[in-house]
């Protein structure tokens, strides 16, 4: 049995983010999609989610989204994922101080003309920050 419409359309995005190409990444989406996060007022733009990627990329070398779970239908598609990287420049007023991440998300898509026109982010957005501030000592 093959994927669905769904599923096809976030593997494509994501494979063009793991390869650094946010701009491949974002063609994925519909110009006026919103990415609700859950903890957050108000859903981000498309130019939000680049500018937070393009951030994400330059503090965090071999930044990259590793699948746990995909699956969905022709309309929506639900995901479980792994973003890891190595803290290697400034990030946020952070100094970097080399240590790897593994920040766990879940997201819900909604398709729509073969592109994502919705998405609804779920995680602890305080993990990252407690990660790369943590000292050699805590147990994260």
């Amino acid at each position: 049995m093959g994927d669905s419409k769904a599923v096809d359309t976030v593997r494509l995005a994501v494979a063009a983010l793991n390869k650094g190409d946010i701009d491949g990444y974002l063609d994925s989406f519909d110009p006026s999609c919103q990415r609700w996060v859950a903890g957050f007022d108000r859903p981000l733009s498309l130019t939000d989610v680049r500018d937070g990627l393009q951030q994400l990329q330059v503090a965090f070398e071999g930044l990259r989204l590793d699948e746990d779970l995909l699956f969905g239908d022709d309309r929506f598609a639900c995901a479980r994922w792994r973003t890891r990287g190595r803290h290697m420049n400034d990030f946020l007023g952070l100094a970097p101080a080399g240590r790897s991440i593994e920040i766990e998300t879940w997201e819900v898509y909604e398709i729509g003309a073969g592109l994502v026109v919705a998405t609804w982010t779920h995680g602890d957005v305080g993990q990252l920050f407690r990660q790369i501030a943590a000292k050699e000592t805590d147990v994260i």
